[in-house]
């Protein structure tokens, strides 16, 4: 079953938005399982800025599960660095990712799709994409790679 990175929108915002004459709802990335007819597995998560639980059911959609901002049956980052190598954990909290990066991670080691790419961090440098990668191996070791992705259309 494989997975993918998306967005959904909360309810909230951030606070640097909050004098701003029109204010958009903060959005944050989650890592969905998708089955072999496409469709998104559901999924509880945390918004990183509230922390207003969340019922994920499509790629960028999701719905407020009410009155359980304080539940702990999410998994959190301290929980998911336990299934993860330790070098590789490191790499992520010196790259500061999200949950949902330690989520792909875990997931490709489970389903052992080796060399399949995470995304460290990605910028726009001289009208080009670059990201920097990490790829896991089938023994678990690693490498780290930049790549460009992409050309940026100029106007």
């Amino acid at each position: 079953m494989a997975g993918f990175k998306h967005l959904i929108e909360c309810h909230c915002y951030l606070s640097i938005f909050k004098n701003k004459e029109k204010i958009t709802n903060h959005r944050f990335p989650v890592y969905s399982k998708v089955d072999y007819l496409g469709n998104v597995k559901s999924k509880i998560v945390k918004c990183n800025n509230c922390e207003a639980m969340h019922r994920v059911y499509s790629f960028g959609k999701s719905e407020i599960i009410p009155g359980k901002d304080d539940s702990n049956i999410v998994a959190s980052l301290e929980d998911l660095k336990y299934s993860l190598p330790e070098n590789i954990c490191r790499i992520f909290e010196n790259h500061n990712v999200d949950t949902s990066t330690f989520e792909h991670a875990i997931d490709i080691i489970e389903e052992k799709r080796w060399g399949e790419p995470i995304v460290l961090k990605r910028e726009i440098v001289n009208s080009y994409t670059q990201v920097k990668v990490l790829v896991i191996n089938e023994d678990k070791s690693f490498k780290i790679l930049n790549e460009k992705i992409e050309n940026i259309l100029e106007s």
